[in-house]
C-alpha cells in the first residue's frame, strides 16, 4: 500500500457537524436525529498542522473535502486550514463539498481569497430542495454562493437529482448561469428511495418509492435493521483500489487515517447493523494505532497492509474486506 512518501491526494472530513438531517446519510436515520456511534467533533487547526507539515503540503496534488459524517463549514477553523494548505502549495487543487447553509458573509468572501472550488449542494428550487436537505435554507444557500462568487471564488451548482426534482434541472442550470457559477453538475448517488422522518422519528414525507413497506414510525425501522443481516457479496472479484490508483487516503475528523472514505466510517465505533462490514473491518484493525494526531502520520498509514493483505482472500467469508469488494471489486 501507500507510504508516507508517495501519498499525492487527501480526502478530508475535518468536522462531523453538519446542520443538515439528509435522509440517507449515515450520520442521522431517515432524518430522525440518530448517532450510530461516530463522535462529534472538529479537527483544529493545530492538529491538522501536526498531520500534515509543510513539506508534505507542498507535494500534493489534490485536496478533497468531502466527510462521512459533517460538513466543511462546521469546523471553526476551516478557512485557516485553506489557507495553510493554499499558503504552503499555490498550484495545489483544492475541492470543497458543502451544503452551504452555514457561516456569514465575511467567511465566504475570506475562503474566496484561497481560490478552492466550492461545489454547494442544491438539490432543486425552494420548492423541493428541503425535501432531501432537510434543515437548510435554499435561500440561505443561494445568498452564500452568491457572495462566494461575488468576491471573485470559483463555485459549482451540484444537484442531486431526484423523482421530486427532476423537472427542474434545466431551470437551475439557467439559474447557475445567471449566477456566474463555473459549472453545473448533476449526481445521482444511488439514495433515491425512502420513508423520511422528523427529529421524533414520525413520519415527514417520502422520496421516491421505497420498496418496502411504511413502518410505523423511524423506531420500527431502525430495529427492523438492526434484527435483519444485510446480503453480502459471495461474487469472486478482482480488487482495483481507486485509493491505491489515485495515492489518495482518508482522513476522518478525529485525525484518524484511513486508505479511503468507504473504510472510514467509525468502524470500531459506528453500528454494524446501520452499516454492514463494520464488525469484519473492525477485526481487520485490532490493535490498528491509526490516529495520526496521537502516532504521527507514518505509523497511521501502516496498517494498510492488512487491508491489501485481505484482497487475497476469495470470498468474503474466508476474510476479504466487504467494502473493498463492494466499492472496488472488478467481476471477473
Amino acid at each position: 500500500m501507500l507510504s508516507v512518501d508517495n501519498i499525492k491526494r487527501l480526502d478530508l472530513e475535518i468536522s462531523s457537524n453538519c446542520v443538515a438531517s439528509c435522509p440517507m446519510c449515515p450520520r442521522n436515520f431517515y432524518g430522525m436525529k440518530h448517532n450510530a456511534g461516530y463522535t462529534v467533533t472538529s479537527i483544529s487547526l493545530e492538529n491538522f498542522k501536526k498531520i500534515f507539515n509543510e513539506q508534505f503540503v507542498s507535494r500534493l496534488e489534490h485536496v478533497r473535502f468531502n466527510g462521512n459524517f459533517g460538513d466543511f463549514n462546521t469546523n471553526p477553523e476551516a478557512v485557516e486550514i485553506v489557507e495553510y494548505l493554499r499558503h504552503n502549495n499555490r498550484h495545489l487543487d483544492i475541492d470543497i463539498h458543502t451544503n452551504g447553509h452555514s457561516r456569514d458573509s465575511n467567511f465566504w468572501k475570506k475562503l474566496a481569497k484561497s481560490d478552492p472550488m466550492v461545489h454547494f449542494a442544491l438539490d432543486g428550487l425552494q420548492d423541493t430542495h428541503h425535501l432531501h436537505r432537510i434543515g437548510t435554507s435554499w435561500s440561505r444557500v443561494i445568498k452564500n454562493a452568491q457572495t462566494f462568487i461575488d468576491a471573485g471564488g470559483r463555485a459549482t451548482w451540484k444537484m442531486i437529482v431526484f423523482e421530486h426534482n427532476k423537472h427542474q434541472v434545466s431551470q437551475c442550470s439557467e439559474l447557475a448561469k445567471d449566477m456566474n457559477f463555473r459549472a453545473f453538475e448533476l449526481a445521482n448517488d444511488g439514495r433515491d428511495n425512502a420513508f423520511v422522518f422528523d427529529e421524533n422519528g414520525n413520519h415527514s414525507h417520502t422520496i421516491g418509492s421505497p420498496p418496502h413497506r411504511k413502518p410505523v414510525d423511524a423506531h420500527e425501522l431502525l430495529q427492523w435493521k438492526a434484527e435483519h443481516d444485510w446480503q453480502v457479496e459471495t461474487e469472486e472479484k478482482k480488487i482495483v483500489c481507486q485509493a491505491l490508483k489515485e495515492k489518495r487516503i482518508f482522513m476522518s475528523s478525529t485525525g484518524d487515517i484511513f486508505p479511503c472514505c468507504w473504510l472510514g466510517f467509525s468502524p470500531t465505533k459506528y453500528s454494524d447493523a446501520l452499516y454492514h462490514g463494520n464488525r469484519q473491518q473492525k477485526e481487520l484493525m485490532n490493535n490498528v494505532e491509526n490516529n495520526a494526531i496521537t502516532h504521527g502520520l507514518e505509523k497511521a498509514v501502516s496498517w494498510f497492509s492488512r487491508v491489501q493483505e485481505s484482497w487475497r482472500k476469495k470470498t468474503i467469508k474466508e476474510g476479504r474486506l466487504h467494502r473493498c469488494n463492494l466499492h472496488c471489486g472488478k467481476r471477473l
